[in-house]
């Protein structure tokens, strides 16, 4: 069974450049140009990232209709002043105990009933094949 694109109107990538930039440009291509997506001249694509390096600007290019507008709110390629990164090297068994624990020492973890996030966590797996 095959889904159909054919009725696309708006393609939307989140962290578009990590997309493009880590190997996925084939399979982005492949959907919007061999799936029966419209064209970029007949859709809306919307590419989101907080670092777009001039190089993958220029390769988003290609899913973007000519005349495409690009907004930039601060320092492209550069991070927020604001957000600082720490890295705590922690037994695989003891990271979720560990991140409660700093989520209730920095006073930024909510109850279950509230219904306000003041934390956003990210994570990637690394997966290792012998």
């Amino acid at each position: 069974m095959q889904v159909s694109l054919f009725n696309v109107r708006y393609l939307i990538l989140d962290e578009a450049d990590r997309m493009l930039d880590m190997g996925f440009e084939s399979q982005v291509r492949k959907l919007v140009e061999r799936c029966g997506m419209p064209d970029k001249a007949n859709r809306q694509t919307l590419m989101f990232s907080a670092t777009f390096p001039d190089e993958i600007q220029r390769l988003a290019a290609d899913f973007l209709k000519e005349d495409y507008l690009f907004v930039a709110v601060g320092r492209i390629g550069g991070s927020n002043l604001d957000i600082s990164q720490t890295v705590i090297s922690v037994p695989g068994d003891d990271k979720q105990q560990k991140l409660f624990d700093i989520l209730l020492q920095s006073g930024m973890y909510l109850t279950e009933c509230n219904l306000r996030l003041l934390t956003r966590i990210f994570f990637n797996i690394k997966t290792m094949y012998a």
